[in-house]
């Protein structure tokens, strides 16, 4: 009798398929018709039955079996506003790319649908599979969860799962991690409006330069990090953007506008950096004879993995894989991730998969990244997999 494992096997070229295709027409954010399309397409093929339009173009699949408790596997699918730099055939031509893996979780999930299709009858419950937008703008889980996307049924289990071509130490290929407790962190982000005085730049002295009063503001944030934090507790400040409305090569503008992000694991590590990143900005630009306003825009929860749900899904994917195929992560990561907001609905998990490039390591959100899609099928079958196993323990 063919095991779950040897099933996913021998629908990989299938998954490799539906991957590279979704990799070609990557959309942005909640705003993600075409790719709703693809998997409704894709879904009908399967005989999967599923809700369309969820929190705008997300789907729900839903594949029932016995009456009993229900366990969801959630999948993102939207891109990022990255120019593609791959080598690949199958290369992003619209503008934006699938640099997350976001396009590879979806073709798994699609293959899990797949297999727990042909095996409904021997489900001691529902599975439902949630095909999500808007992860990468972080509001894509709240607005499905709004929509009633763990509702009818219930959601009682939720697992995640990211694919990426980076991993602690020398991982092998197909390698899962997983870290128990609080795994990732809040996903904020800001703006600082510094106002100064514009002017002539041949005549500086008759301004109130911002963009030099930006640079020292970022140089000093920089402190917050490197001197203020323990070196035991993770923390990031990146300014990724600074612009200077309407400015022009001999204009002292009277702006300078900074953005980025700012990452801590815990609420008290979030409200501090928030704070000193203003006291510092203001103070800064007082000092110069300018302005300075800060305006912080929470997001996604820091992701916190149930202990006694992970150790639970660790044990069944060892007994998939095996022992040596899940490893702890050594540490939490600054990265954020919205499937915090399903874990604080109920209870579940938060997986990676290690997944690396014939190229070598490359970055999530950078215009190289690439992954081997020859091994998803590991993650198709750990989906369905888990979904089998959990139900059969705690399906009635």
């Amino acid at each position: 009798m063919k095991t779950i494992l040897d099933e996913a096997k021998e629908l990989s070229s299938q998954i490799v398929a539906w991957r590279r295709e979704l990799h070609q027409f990557p959309e942005l954010g909640l705003e993600t018709p075409q790719t709703e399309a693809y998997i409704c397409k894709a879904l009908d093929s399967l005989g999967v039955p599923y809700r369309k339009g969820v929190g705008g173009h997300g789907v729900v699949a839903l594949i029932e079996g016995r009456p009993g408790k229900c366990f969801t596997w959630r999948a993102d699918c939207d891109g990022l506003p990255v120019v593609e730099q791959t080598p690949v055939d199958y290369a992003s031509k619209n503008g934006c790319m699938h640099a997350c893996g976001h396009d590879a979780h979806t073709a798994m999930a699609l293959g899990a649908a797949s297999l727990l299709m042909k095996r409904k009858d021997e489900l001691n419950g529902t599975v439902k599979i949630l095909f999500q937008p808007g992860e990468e703008t972080g509001n894509g889980a709240n607005a499905m969860i709004a929509d009633g996307c763990l509702e009818n049924p219930h959601t009682d289990f939720i697992v995640g799962l990211h694919a990426g071509s980076i991993a602690p130490h020398d991982w092998p290929a197909g390698t899962f991690g997983y870290y128990p407790g609080a795994f990732m962190s809040f996903l904020d982000s800001w703006q600082c409006t510094i106002a100064g005085k514009g002017g002539h730049g041949a005549f500086p002295s008759l301004a109130v330069d911002p963009v030099l009063i930006a640079a020292r503001v970022i140089d000093a944030w920089q402190s917050l990090v490197s001197r203020e934090q323990s070196a035991t507790k993770p923390m990031v400040l990146s300014v990724c953007k600074v612009r200077t409305p309407g400015a022009a090569f001999n204009i002292i503008p009277e702006t300078c506008v900074l953005s980025g992000t700012a990452r801590a694991l815990s609420e008290e590590e979030r409200c501090r950096i928030k704070e000193r990143m203003r006291k510092m900005a203001e103070l800064i630009a007082e000092a110069s004879g300018a302005k300075a306003e800060l305006v912080w825009t929470r997001g996604a929860a820091n992701l916190v993995n149930d202990p006694e749900a992970t150790a639970e899904v660790v044990a069944i994917g060892r007994e998939l894989f095996g022992d040596e195929a899940f490893l702890r992560v050594p540490l939490p990561t600054t990265g954020g991730e919205d499937f915090a907001g399903y874990l604080l609905k109920g209870p579940g998990t938060f997986l990676l998969m290690y997944t690396p490039s014939s190229h070598g390591p490359t970055p999530q959100h950078s215009p190289r990244f690439e992954i081997d899609d020859g091994i998803l099928w590991r993650g198709t079958a750990m989906a369905a997999g888990s979904a089998i196993m959990w139900l059969a323990r705690h399906g009635r």
